[in-house]
């Protein structure tokens, strides 16, 4: 009888362990595939966070080169705009100096003299001037226009313009703007998109 309960106990021990090695065997396997499926999951992961990431910094380098792109498109427009300005300026202060009494007398008298050739024409010359070139300018031409046209010329004073004048002769649609304003704009016309080219260059 001991021998069957040696016997039986040897038995006990001998089924024990061996289901105790294959939990073992089966716990290690599926930790084993845990593992494996975890370090797995953490290379694609990883490979997704670094895709992530060259991306974001290729993104993020085109966002700065189109900054840069916009920034020194701005400067070259605030450089184009303030040239313009000063073109402006400087073409406005030449006209001003270049429009003298006694050229805007012989503008005044060539342009009458053309207009009265034209035997519809009425004898009659409107003269806009600013305040600055009156007194130079008022007395020569009444005396002048008056004594060529045998008309009073009209003289009108204006503050709409710092220098150079506007003639019309009356009755007819013939007008000519000799104002600082006008030259300016015209001149500036001409000399602002050579003046642009040589800034895009």
């Amino acid at each position: 009888m001991a021998e069957d309960i040696q016997g039986l106990l040897e038995k006990i021990h001998s089924d024990g362990i061996q289901k105790a090695e294959k939990e073992k065997t089966a716990i290690l396997t599926d930790a084993r595939i845990q593992a494996a499926k975890i370090i797995e999951d953490a290379k694609i992961q990883a490979e997704a966070f670094a895709r992530k990431s060259e991306e974001t910094v290729r993104a993020d380098e085109e966002k700065g080169k189109a900054a840069i792109r916009q920034a020194a498109r701005d400067a070259v427009l605030a450089l184009r705009a303030d040239l313009q300005t000063k073109l402006n300026a400087v073409v406005h202060a030449c006209v001003g100096e270049a429009m003298k009494p006694e050229l805007m007398e012989q503008i005044i008298l060539q342009l009458a003299a053309a207009y009265v050739k034209n035997p519809n024409a009425e004898a009659s010359v409107e003269v806009l001037l600013s305040q600055r070139d009156q007194a130079a300018v008022e007395a020569y031409l009444k005396t002048r226009l008056l004594a060529s046209l045998k008309a009073q010329p009209v003289i009108r004073l204006t503050n709409e313009f710092n220098s150079g004048l506007q003639i019309s002769f009356r009755g007819s649609d013939v007008y000519f703007d000799f104002s600082d304003d006008a030259l300016a704009e015209v001149l500036c016309r001409f000399v602002g998109p050579k003046l642009a080219s040589v800034i895009k260059d």
